[in-house]
């Protein structure tokens, strides 16, 4: 699926958590998970992105998002409040350090066949960190 870039005025931005709690019932003890999720728009776009900590941007900051285009909007690999010149994202170099990580576990598992699960993983995580090379780039052009 093609990249798309877009930049502009940030509108009704908003944060979302959502909070699931898991009980170790041996220790007594809860582990609470978070996950976070913004919206807003860029333009008359409306933008989202999952799994994003500590992002600066608020309603008025101008703003370079690069991501898929759904039918709902835009799904956001990479944000850049040009505001302050900061990029939200993984970055390509983590990405491909967990796929190589679930190479190597694969190969070595595949004897009791969970490499055959492990692999495809690995697989996924590489086609993850070439879109991410690919909106850096995309994210670069837009810079100039």
């Amino acid at each position: 699926m093609a990249l798309v870039k877009i930049s502009g005025l940030v509108g009704n931005f908003r944060e979302d958590t959502k909070v699931t709690s898991v009980q170790a019932y041996n220790t007594g003890r809860a582990r609470v998970d978070t996950k976070k999720q913004v919206y807003f728009r860029v333009g008359n776009r409306p933008v989202t992105m999952k799994d994003i900590e500590g992002i600066e941007l608020t309603d008025g900051d101008q703003a370079t998002v690069v991501g898929q285009d759904t039918r709902g909007g835009l799904k956001a690999i990479l944000i850049r409040n040009d505001t302050i010149d900061m990029i939200y994202g993984y970055s390509t170099a983590y990405l491909l350090m967990w796929a190589i990580i679930l190479t190597v576990i694969g190969v070595a598992t595949v004897g009791i066949l969970i490499g055959f699960i492990v692999l495809p993983l690995a697989a996924f995580l590489f086609y993850k960190a070439y879109q991410h090379k690919q909106a850096y780039q995309l994210m670069q052009d837009i810079r100039g």
